[in-house]
């Protein structure tokens, strides 16, 4: 009888430890990074800062989601992504509700500044193609329909007197199917918006006869573009970045940064600072353009104001007085 009765109690203890042990699985509150398509650096930068997360927030579970930038503004906006990486000045037209964004997103902060990044005008170094006005009558790729950086092509070709009417064919494309296509000769231009070195323009570099070009932008049109966008720079990107770059390239860009709900707890955003900024190493193997990434960066040219959970952050260890 005691046999049984010490029997019971220890199964009872068991199931008080698996409720225990399954209750607090289960409590772990589902978090989402909406990153980028395959071929670009987003999507795995969007895996190393979920993995951070992940490994030094308590109580959350984090995943990666593919997405591209406007979809990502709006996603958080809409509650649909916890955070999101963007480009500074899809930021600030998103606030205002401008450009593409049909009305004003209320509900996104920032987070970090990650790095600079230009949109790249990529054709073939045996190409006829010598500066954006020869694109007229061309195949293009310029990106995801609806995308920041398909809209910034727009208002590139716009400023040079061209449209897409002008084009022989669009394709809307992620980065690694134009890639392809070039490749294959059946586009003339691809346009992603996204580091240097880029993966996919060195991929497609080495594999044509004499590599690729990247086609630069005179300072009276990249006037004229900051007439259109403020949050739009100079990047300038230097010669033998690819095969077949020989001479550096003027490009216009932005800031990629990382997002977040405004809505979302102080705490946690925070928290998720704090893991971003004690952890840097770990999403700087990512692309060696975030390997010199500081805190002091992180804080600069968002287009959109810090949440209050990384501003608290940013001030206690100095980098915003």
């Amino acid at each position: 009888m005691k046999n049984s009765k010490f029997h019971n109690a220890f199964l009872m203890i068991l199931v008080l430890l698996f409720c225990s042990c399954t209750g607090s699985v289960f409590a772990a509150e589902n978090l989402t990074i909406a990153s980028g398509k395959a071929g670009g650096t987003w999507y795995p930068m969007g895996g190393a800062i979920a993995d951070i997360i992940q490994n030094n927030v308590d109580g959350y579970n984090m995943s990666v989601m593919q997405g591209t930038g406007d979809a990502n503004i709006i996603g958080v906006d809409k509650k649909m992504y916890t955070l999101g990486i963007s480009f500074s000045f899809a930021n600030a037209d998103a606030v205002l509700g401008k450009a593409q964004f049909k009305s004003p997103m209320n509900n996104i902060a920032g987070l970090a500044a990650l790095y600079p990044a230009p949109l790249q005008i990529v054709v073939r170094a045996d190409s006829d193609i010598k500066t954006i006005e020869d694109l007229k009558g061309k195949r293009i790729a310029p990106g995801l329909k609806g995308t920041s950086g398909e809209v910034l092509v727009q208002n590139i070709l716009k400023v040079h007197g061209l449209s897409y009417a002008d084009m022989s064919k669009i394709e809307h494309l992620a980065y690694a199917d134009a890639a392809m296509l070039m490749k294959d000769g059946h586009i003339d231009a691809f346009m992603p918006f996204t580091t240097v070195p880029a993966p996919v323009i060195q991929d497609t570099a080495i594999s044509l006869p004499k590599g690729v070009r990247l086609l630069s932008l005179a300072q009276d049109k990249f006037d004229a573009l900051k007439k259109l966008n403020d949050g739009y720079s100079s990047l300038m990107v230097p010669a033998g970045q690819y095969d077949g770059q020989e001479t550096e390239s003027v490009c216009v860009g932005s800031n990629n940064v990382v997002i977040c709900q405004k809505s979302l707890p102080e705490k946690l955003v925070y928290d998720m600072t704090r893991a971003l900024v004690e952890n840097q190493y770990r999403f700087a193997n990512v692309h060696k353009v975030v390997q010199s990434w500081a805190p002091e960066y992180a804080v600069k040219d968002i287009g959109v104001p810090l949440h209050p959970g990384a501003l608290k952050y940013y001030r206690e260890i100095g980098v915003i007085k």
